[in-house]
């Protein structure tokens, strides 16, 4: 489980990017990902959990909690 804060997210997307608070890393983002029922955004600053994934383009999350 990896920490850090939602750097943006397009409503529209529904993709975004996180910035992992260990590493600096940036990791991208899919609503689908995000935990929960009904339409699933993130706000810019929430402070979120999530698992990172190796993909093609660098990292993914997948299981994201919003925690504030």
């Amino acid at each position: 489980m990896r920490y850090g804060t939602v750097l943006w997210f397009n409503d529209i997307s529904g993709t975004g990017r996180i910035r992992a608070d260990e590493d600096g890393a940036y990791i991208g983002v899919s609503h689908k990902s995000i935990l929960g029922q009904g339409y699933k955004i993130l706000d810019e600053g929430q402070r979120v959990s999530f698992d990172a994934v190796k993909c093609a383009s660098g990292f993914e999350a997948r299981s994201v909690v919003v925690l504030d």
